[in-house]
């Protein structure tokens, strides 16, 4: 989706995208960058310095999407300067292994605001899968605009993560997740150390953590319950029986594709998936769901706090901090 230039070794490339005919605005961060980073470097005590070489210290990213082309510190000062704010909240080590971890989300809806916390605190390397494209409905509660209306969301998502990142690695599954891309989403030469399941697909939501907790693989899902947040979290790395939803849902392995796929059982699995431990007004909008709405409602406060309480829970899991198993619930007002 984008390319990275470097000079000395892309100087014609270099000169030709940052020309005024090219038609790219160019941006140079770099300046400013560039002092930054020196107060930083001063600051560590690690005794690096800046080398004044453009060959090491710059790149030029360009962003089609944009018409831009951006003049950045090279990776590793671009993720020093842009996570050193993180420093002491989360160490030195702590972020190196938080960024070094692959973070699987399917379902960019909450899961797009998770996505976009984990990557803000340093997250580096993902996987998402989505066949959604983005509609005027969604705007209540995703990151988006009336000018990505009809973009698949999955790209929208890939889109905003190199905006953010442009070193960020970023693999991405726009048929959405299924028995097909598990293998390839669940695993690889590098297994996600954490996935966040944010579907609405009942079918999918169960053949995941089939998966998942036969590839012993933690699963986080954050539920939005009006303005709060329910948080579900699947040690199966842990516990490779565990049961699926804490065993709310009973033997919903036992189901089969045809009841899972009935709208008309949709209402009333989820209704045991959540549990009645809700708020009066999630109880009144499950019970409309079919009857005057289409599916049940959410709100951009509460997706918005998923994102931060789901993307804490998962660097917990992956730096090893004690995450068990169970649910919790993160309510704005008692």
């Amino acid at each position: 989706m984008i390319t990275i230039l470097t000079p000395g070794i892309d100087d014609a490339h270099i000169s030709r995208l940052t020309a005024p005919s090219s038609g790219l605005r160019l941006i140079d961060a770099w300046s400013e960058a560039r002092t930054d980073l020196e107060q930083v470097l001063a600051l560590s005590g690690s005794g690096e310095l800046l080398t004044s070489d453009e060959t090491v210290d710059v790149r030029y990213v360009v962003f089609p999407w944009r018409a831009a082309i951006v003049k950045l510190p090279a990776p590793h000062l671009f993720h020093l300067l842009r996570t050193t704010r993180n420093r002491f909240l989360i160490t030195e080590d702590e972020q190196d292994r938080w960024s070094a971890a692959t973070i699987a989300v399917a379902g960019l809806s909450v899961g797009g605001s998770v996505l976009h916390t984990c990557a803000l605190t340093g997250a580096r390397r993902f996987r998402v899968a989505d066949l959604d494209t983005l509609g005027i409905s969604n705007l209540n509660r995703l990151a988006g605009s009336v000018c990505d209306l009809g973009a698949p969301k999955v790209e929208l998502a890939h889109r905003r993560l190199l905006e953010l990142d442009p070193y960020a690695q970023v693999e991405t599954f726009p048929t959405g997740y299924s028995d097909a891309v598990a293998a390839e989403f669940l695993g690889g030469a590098t297994p996600p150390a954490v996935v966040f399941e944010e579907m609405d697909d009942v079918r999918r939501k169960v053949e995941l953590r089939i998966a998942a907790r036969a590839a012993r693989l933690p699963v986080v899902m954050v539920t939005d319950d009006g303005d709060d947040v329910i948080v579900d979290v699947e040690r199966y790395d842990l516990d490779g029986h565990y049961p699926l939803f804490h065993g709310r849902a009973g033997d919903i392995v036992e189901l089969g594709a045809d009841v899972l796929d009935d709208p008309a059982n949709k209402v009333a699995i989820a209704g045991a998936i959540v549990g009645d431990g809700v708020t009066e007004r999630m109880r009144m909008s499950l019970a409309e769901v079919g009857r005057t709405i289409p599916s049940w409602p959410q709100l951009g406060s509460a997706a918005t706090l998923a994102g931060a309480v789901g993307a804490a829970v998962g660097r917990r899991i992956v730096l090893g901090e004690d995450m068990p198993s169970g649910r919790r619930h993160v309510r704005t007002c008692q």
